[in-house]
């Protein structure tokens, strides 16, 4: 509650964890070099289940749990007061505190909230007191925090269009602050972040720091809703808690204004409606609500306006011009940019500054020189309250002093937007300086820039080719801000704005905006329409051109599944592009063409099978003899080869074209495209068994998709984690993802979700429920690839085994090597394998369910398929049960748990323990075992094996509730190991945990 009434200062009452004023607490914050903690003038009331929330978030994070916690409520209700008294206890219990507050007026500087809560700090820091950080990490902070690259003496990274990857170095660099005791975060008025700042929230909720960080938010309740649907996400998953602040009761509001007589008190209660800043304001008033009035927001209520206006009127002259400059300076300002803004000496702004920290219109900060408006209401009340003549000519000063002190283009862009007028070319230049700078890491601010130019050139032909550029880079920002319908609109405007007499300028934007409307918006007539027309406008004249056109009517039609099209206009555009001399695109509608020719297969077909391998070749090969820079010149064609080789078992190749493309990407910044290529080669990791890679590139995927609102790579990224998370024995978390891809894709005739939720279901234990899901989706969606047929088909016969159906379950048995064109090889076998057997054993044919298991599990391996192999030989080794061979089954089981152990597929490894321990074993996984062997002569030589086993899987990023039910252990008793664990260890975070183990393993120095 921000209400410093001039009342003598006191204690705060507090029951946990101790009694302390604000003003030891500043002190010992000062000692650590903490961000502003501000002392607190008045007494603080109320809030009990507030405080309860704050302080158990508190606790969880002094025990080694990451948390976040968010303040809602409208504007003055008390969450700034709240976040100080959490602050407060945080230091109290030796924790350290930083903290940060967005303002509305810099809402577009680039990692302005970040700069605020962190920058200073990390000014007070030596280079070796980051140590933890790689050179790439501590130059992508830089790239958001000046004081990293003055500590670390790095540069920052010239394009970050990755800019997730900014996040995850915050990410890192909160984990090595937290390691030497827990950390804090505070951050106020976060409905005001700058896009870039408000990225990087959004990822630190959705995957926390792996260290004891509090994260603490106060925003006004529905101003911040990409971050409040992150929290409520979290909330659900338990670990962030939602708090909406209310009104004080009258009795709270009585003890905030002892001084005052009860009919004063309920006079000013009725009209603050029990709003802490509100009583604040109406108390300082002489009368509570007269004068003349000026703005101060929507939904302040008159009286109060006037309150605060009659206090900033009292001010003398000099301070209030000052305290105008300081509003349109910033928040936190400093006395000089203040004083060159108001036009008044030094020497008159210091004494100014006096006058206005007396009536506490204004506080110190931590930072020297540097000072804030007491509440965000005061500066707005400030700021428009000056004219706006003034206002136009401050930003101005404003500009230039920052100028004359060496400021960046994007430092000084707030300003000059604000104070340009039309056809000053000179500032439309500085903006698009700003605007091509930030556009790689902060592009929804690029995007305002990019806007404000445009409103500033001049609308004369002169300028025409200007303007297009301009609206083309806005195009470009705007889909990497996640906002595909206003670059739609951009790109519309450019079109209609391009002659017939430029076909290539037209050609080129047809293309973009034809994805734009069939991939990210899914307006496929549309794109059609647009491609139909421009092409019948060119007509026969450009026969390169043409070609263009017609295979993005190809790639329009693929994303519609409309193969058979998709084919035959691929193979035309190939043609074209062969007579045109185009190497590139010929070499990338023969990728389409492939990968259409290999989708519509649907019989059982060795003809049509070799055909479409023959194609597949050949757009290999014509990728494979370009040099990287044509590649990149259009360089989807490597995903979709990637892709065509994936989906027919060639898994090598694909991830080389995988690789191949996420290399270039970054190498020739086209940043935008390099999360989907990590996806696609975790996607080639998964189908091998290489399950840690595959959920490292996805988890990064997903977080890349959660930024730019790439929907197509969140949900295969999240599709991707669910199949992994089913392999890891997690089905529950398995669901989550695939209704996360069910909320993108609806039910969608291409869609995986159907039978990746069915086989998560029947893994809950829950088959009619998987059925339910099936029937939902449609049993084996045709606008599948091949292989997820397959699957989808593997998982609907499971589910009607399950369930008894077994006549049903043989006849879409018998359906299988259709679904795939009749392959039989690799992995295509192991799956074919696994369906006819599990028929067969249901059948109580089980010496040929056990023939059939194994040949599918040795086709499987020679396709590097080693989990759909050791899925076979489970289901082999529980038929040889059946048939009473026990010394057979016992083998098979035991070569399938050590290999699925040994790859992380511990969901797919119990099948075979718990028939192992049908037949009186008691089976160790071989993970286990391998822990036994780290560290012999290290610290964690220390520790039993249970624990280094423990230590092991929280390296790994496990949750205590993961490591549970991978060894069978309650959640306590995980609990328990863990804390063990760190005592003997010596560390205080699960991230240092991870440090030494990592460490030692790779035979470094642990000390």
């Amino acid at each position: 509650m921000p209400s410093p009434l001039p009342v003598t200062r006191r204690a705060s009452v507090r029951a946990w964890p101790s009694q302390a004023c604000f003003a030891c607490v500043e002190t010992r914050a000062n000692e650590r070099y903490a961000h502003p903690v501000p002392a607190v003038a008045t007494p603080f009331v109320g809030r009990r289940h507030e405080l309860q929330v704050l302080e158990q978030t508190l606790r969880d994070v002094d025990e080694g749990q990451p948390r976040a916690v968010a303040l809602r409520g409208e504007p003055g209700i008390g969450k700034s007061r709240l976040l100080a008294e959490l602050a407060a206890r945080a230091e109290e219990c030796g924790q350290l505190v930083l903290a940060g507050r967005a303002a509305e007026l810099e809402r577009d500087v680039p990692f302005a909230l970040l700069v605020d809560a962190l920058d200073h700090y990390l000014t007070t820091r030596e280079r070796h007191e980051l140590a933890g950080l790689d050179d790439e990490q501590l130059a992508e902070l830089a790239t958001a925090l000046p004081a990293v690259a003055r500590v670390a003496g790095v540069a920052p990274v010239a394009a970050v269009d990755e800019r997730h990857r900014i996040a995850r170095a915050v990410r890192a660099l909160l984990e090595r602050l937290a390691d030497a005791s827990p950390l804090t975060l505070v951050l106020d008025d976060v409905h005001w972040a700058d896009p870039a700042s408000a990225d990087v929230l959004a990822l630190l909720i959705h995957r926390p720091p792996r260290a004891r960080v509090l994260l603490a938010l106060a925003a006004r309740s529905g101003r911040a809703p990409a971050l409040e649907s992150a929290l409520a996400t979290a909330a659900r998953q338990g670990g962030a808690e939602l708090v909406d602040v209310g009104p004080l009761s009258e009795e709270e509001a009585d003890a905030l204004l002892p001084s005052l007589r009860s009919t004063a008190r309920k006079r000013l209660y009725a009209e603050s409606g029990g709003n802490p800043f509100y009583l604040e304001a109406l108390a300082r008033g002489a009368d509570g609500g007269t004068g003349d009035e000026r703005p101060v927001g929507i939904g302040v209520p008159r009286a109060v306006r006037a309150a605060l206006a009659q206090e900033l009127a009292a001010l003398p002259e000099d301070a209030r011009v000052v305290l105008e400059g300081a509003a349109v300076a910033g928040d936190p300002f400093e006395p000089e940019l203040a004083a060159a803004v108001a036009e008044v000496a030094e020497e008159v702004a210091l004494k100014a500054l006096d006058e206005l920290l007396a009536v506490e219109l204004i506080r110190p900060t931590r930072q020297p020189r540097r000072f804030r408006f007491r509440h965000p209401l005061v500066r707005s009340a400030v700021y428009q309250g000056a004219g706006g003549g003034w206002r136009l000519a401050a930003h101005a000063r404003a500009a230039e002093a920052l100028a004359a002190r060496g400021a960046t283009p994007a430092q000084r862009a707030h300003h000059v937007e604000r104070a340009t007028r039309p056809g000053d070319l000179a500032a439309i230049e500085l903006l698009v300086v700003a605007a091509d700078e930030a556009a790689p890491a902060a592009p929804a601010t690029a995007a305002g820039w990019y806007e404000a130019a445009l409103r500033l050139l001049p609308a004369t032909t002169e300028h025409g080719e200007r303007r297009l550029t301009l609206l083309g880079a806005q195009a470009k920002a705007l889909v990497s801000a996640g906002r595909p319908s206003e670059a739609r609109d951009l790109l519309r405007r450019v079109l209609s704005m391009l002659p017939a007499s430029a076909p290539a300028q037209r050609v080129e934007v047809a293309e973009a905006l034809a994805d734009l409307e069939a991939l990210w918006l899914h307006n496929r007539e549309e794109a059609r329409r647009l491609l139909h027309a421009e092409r019948e406008a060119l007509g026969d004249e450009e026969p390169g051109l043409a070609a263009v056109l017609t295979f993005a009517m190809a790639k329009e039609r693929a994303a519609c599944s409309e193969h058979e099209a998709a084919e035959e206009l691929a193979a035309e555009a190939r043609a074209a592009a062969r007579a045109a001399g185009d190497p590139v695109l010929e070499a990338e509608a023969a990728v389409t063409e492939c990968d259409a020719a290999h989708c519509r297969l649907r019989r059982d077909d060795r003809a049509g099978l070799v055909e479409v391998d023959r194609k597949i070749a050949e757009a290999g090969a014509l990728v494979d003899a370009l040099p990287d820079e044509r590649v990149a010149e259009r360089l989807q064609m490597l995903f979709w080869l990637s892709v065509a080789r994936l989906f027919t078992g060639s898994y090598v190749p694909a991830r080389a074209a995988a690789e191949r493309g996420l290399t270039l990407a970054r190498q020739t910044g086209q940043g935008l495209l390099a999360p989907s290529f990590l996806a696609l080669r975790g996607f080639v990791d998964a189908e091998i068994g290489r399950l840690d890679a595959a959920e490292e590139a996805n988890d990064e995927a997903l977080e890349a998709a959660l930024v730019s609102g790439n929907e197509h790579l969140a949900y295969w990224a999240a599709l991707v984690c669910g199949w992994i998370a089913l392999a890891r024995g997690r089905p529950e978390a398995a669901l989550s993802y695939a209704e996360t891809g069910w909320k993108i894709a609806g039910v969608a005739p291409w869609s995986q979700v159907g039978w990746t939720a069915a086989e998560a279901r029947l893994a809950m234990g829950d088959p009619q429920g998987a059925l339910a899901t099936l029937e939902t989706f449609g049993w084996v969606n045709p606008g599948l690839w091949s292989l997820d047929r397959l699957k989808a088909l593997d998982v609907v016969v499971r589910v009607l085994l399950a369930l008894g159906r077994v006549d049903e379950a043989e006849a879409w048995a018998r359906r299988a090597p259709a679904e795939v064109g009749g392959r039989r090889t690799g992995v295509f076998g192991g799956i074919i394998g696994h369906v006819q057997a599990g028929v067969l054993l249901a059948k109580g044919n089980a010496p040929e369910a056990a023939r059939i298991a194994l040949a599918g599990a040795a086709t499987a391996e020679e396709g590097l398929s080693p989990l759909w192999a050791g899925r076979c030989r489970t289901l082999a080794g529980e038929a040889l049960i059946a048939c009473d061979r026990i010394d057979l089954a016992r083998i098979e089981l035991r070569r399938a748990a050590d290999d699925l152990d040994g790859r992380g597929a511990f969901g797919y490894r119990n099948a075979a323990l718990r028939l192992l321990r049908m037949l009186g074993e008691r089976p160790r996984p071989a993970a286990a075992a391998a822990s036994d062997a780290v560290a012999a002569n290290g610290p964690l030589a220390a520790l039993t094996a249970r624990e280094r086993e423990v230590a092991l899987l929280v390296t790994e990023g496990r949750t205590n509730r993961e490591i549970a039910a991978q060894l069978y252990l309650s959640e306590k008793t995980v609990e328990k190991h863990v804390s063990h664990a760190m005592a003997k260890l010596s560390v205080k975070s699960r991230a240092a945990v991870a440090r030494l183990v990592e460490r030692e393993r790779a035979g470094l120095p642990t000390a």
